[in-house]
């Protein structure tokens, strides 16, 4: 997917999430050299620099993975949509935009767990197939990789809906 970004908004957004990645990890491997050097205990160190790296890199993985699209077998592009559109009213998620090539999805604020400034779906028609994206985004509109996890597990919630949705279609159909 392709966003218009001022250049300085994508400099600063790449270099926070670099802090995040690099300052945890950096300020734990000092402490750890220091209780090294000191001949102090080494267990809290050790254990705050192993959740510092494993925290860096899961948020590398979100980084890396903010903006893939996900594929789901889907049938025709019009019974994708009206699947869709089911899909979004069942769950109370809002049609922020529908067109033959795309829909975006505005999930309510309650059901994002309030952690986040709101969350979207965007659907991209492809054929008969669908690609499917899940973004949270931060202060200012900005997209939080913070979030993955969850924005992931909103993908496989629409995912499953479709499918089992596809499957009444085609059982209709026989």
């Amino acid at each position: 997917m392709i966003f218009k970004q001022w250049i300085l908004e994508q400099i600063v957004e790449y270099f926070l999430y670099g802090m995040f990645v690099i300052a945890f990890p950096f300020i734990t491997i000092m402490e750890f050299n220091s209780d090294l050097t000191k001949n102090e205990p080494i267990g809290i160190s050790l254990i705050l620099l192993t959740l510092s790296l494993t925290f860096s890199s899961l948020l590398i993985y979100s980084i890396l993975n903010l903006n893939t699209l996900k594929r789901i077998n889907g049938l025709s592009r019009g019974q994708n949509t009206a699947l869709i559109k089911k899909i979004a009213e069942k769950n109370n998620w809002n049609i922020y935009s529908s067109n033959q090539q795309m829909t975006i999805l505005n999930l309510n604020w309650k059901e994002s767990g309030g952690f986040d400034w709101g969350k979207q779906l965007t659907i991209i028609y492809d054929g008969t197939d669908i690609l499917v994206n899940c973004i949270s985004f931060g202060l200012h509109s900005s997209p939080s990789p913070f979030h993955w996890f969850a924005n992931k597990r909103k993908i496989n919630k629409l995912k499953t809906e479709f499918e089992n949705g596809i499957k009444n279609v085609l059982q209709q159909s026989v």
